[in-house]
């Protein structure tokens, strides 16, 4: 097993181009990640950091920092063909492979309803349209760039489900940005030891490329399932914690990831939505030592 560790403008409560909803400033965020001990990155949401290539370029190498992959998130939902958003892809993979990076991680943000209710509508032919852009994206990206596109399944989204995730497998040849904390929250069972996620690594392996590692706090996890609480309340009420806090015990990932000999890119990504610079560098600085601690990363 070798992971090449790297974090992300998430762990600092940056959504958003805007730098939204924590408002943390993009050069903060790039000081902090290389105080932190981090020397790779997943570039976030497209427009936070420069969008020049040589401006982005001296930003990063000035602090010792590499992009490991680019960050596509999109409304899938309001597009009918992958050429309608074409452009977008086109301009953010010509950046990141210029930074020699390798993957391109994409994700959905589509109305899916508050409990993604509106899912329960979708016709074989709907899904076989979603299936069909996905799909065109890696191809794409790996014809014209060279950069494998992993897909990111996410909470309250068109793929988030364990049978979502193996349909968009078959379907389009993807592999996957595995994210242990969305898996946990959506497909496990919410108590201490959960293993959901070293299972799937297992089951899937040929098919998880990339990772994100992130934590579920399981008493927050309890409210939310007791309240019936919808996601975005849920995120807001901090249901995702620091790495050693949680559900996930980060001992039988490191034995899975260790099983499938994986090799690729580890992203440390909390959300923190209302976290302070002070607390987001806090957590980055733990969660990284963690792993250190537990064998995950030398």
């Amino acid at each position: 097993m070798h992971i090449k560790i790297a974090t992300a403008p998430c762990s600092w409560g940056v959504w958003y181009a805007d730098g939204t909803p924590s408002g943390t400033p993009a050069r903060l965020f790039l000081d902090q990640a290389r105080e932190a001990g981090y020397k790779a990155l997943e570039l976030g949401p497209d427009g936070y950091l420069p969008e020049d290539r040589e401006a982005l370029r001296e930003e990063l190498s000035r602090r010792g920092l590499e992009a490991a992959s680019g960050t596509a998130c999109y409304r899938f939902d309001q597009y009918e063909k992958f050429d309608d958003f074409r452009p977008a892809v086109e301009k953010l993979c010509a950046r990141v492979a210029s930074m020699g990076g390798k993957y391109l991680v994409t994700m959905d943000e589509s109305d899916v309803g508050r409990y993604s209710e509106k899912k329960a509508g979708y016709t074989p032919a709907v899904w076989n349209k979603y299936h069909a852009m996905f799909r065109e994206l890696g191809e794409f990206t790996r014809r014209e760039f060279g950069l494998m596109t992993v897909y990111h399944p996410h909470i309250k989204s068109l793929i988030e489900t364990e049978e979502e995730i193996v349909r968009l497998l078959d379907a389009t040849g993807l592999n996957l940005c595995f994210d242990t904390g969305h898996h946990a929250y959506v497909n496990g069972n919410g108590r201490h030891g959960d293993p959901s996620v070293p299972d799937f690594i297992r089951r899937y392996a040929e098919r998880v490329k990339y990772l994100h590692f992130k934590q579920v706090d399981g008493e927050v996890y309890a409210r939310v399932q007791r309240e019936h609480l919808d996601s975005d309340t849920a995120f807001d009420i901090d249901v995702m914690c620091d790495l050693p806090d949680g559900i996930i015990d980060f001992k039988a990932v490191r034995q899975a990831l260790e099983d499938i000999h994986f090799e690729g890119i580890g992203v440390v990504e909390s959300d923190m939505p209302k976290a302070s610079n002070e607390k987001a560098f806090a957590s980055a600085c733990r969660n990284l030592s963690y792993l250190r601690e537990i064998g995950m990363i030398e």
